[in-house]
């Protein structure tokens, strides 16, 4: 019995500090925010000419207020290919949108979409957390 209490005491105590650590709310908390460019290509030396396309796109969103970096995913076997822009915040983000989007899509997008399948990219935006 005793037992059981210390067990249920100290997982209490764990989802409370659990929960501190959080920060939770009652809605998704939002600190960083990123904009993901979805889309697939057709084989490995596809990837390596998307990867050099979006360099190029890189270097012209690269000075855009708020932004921190970017991360490259490509799958090997299912050949899907992101890029993801991180924002420090939404504000970022925002200014991004509104200042820069419009620019770099009509100058550096044709290039993408052509190595996409398909022609297709698709864009979104996410809620950001690196989870340590």
């Amino acid at each position: 019995m005793l037992a059981a209490l210390c067990r249920r005491n100290f997982a209490a105590s764990i989802s409370r500090a659990v929960a501190h650590k959080r920060n939770l709310c009652d809605g998704v908390q939002v600190d960083m925010v990123c904009r993901v460019y979805s889309c697939k290509v057709k084989d490995d030396p596809t990837a390596h000419k998307m990867d050099l396309a979006f360099e190029d796109f890189l270097d012209a969103v690269a000075d855009a207020e708020g932004c921190v970096g970017a991360i490259r995913l490509v799958c090997k076997s299912e050949w899907d290919y992101k890029l993801i822009l991180k924002f420090e915040n939404s504000a970022g983000l925002k200014g991004f949108m509104n200042d820069k989007h419009g620019t770099v899509t009509e100058q550096w997008m044709p290039n993408i979409k052509a190595l996409a399948v398909d022609g297709k990219v698709h864009e979104q935006n996410f809620v950001y957390d690196d989870i340590e």
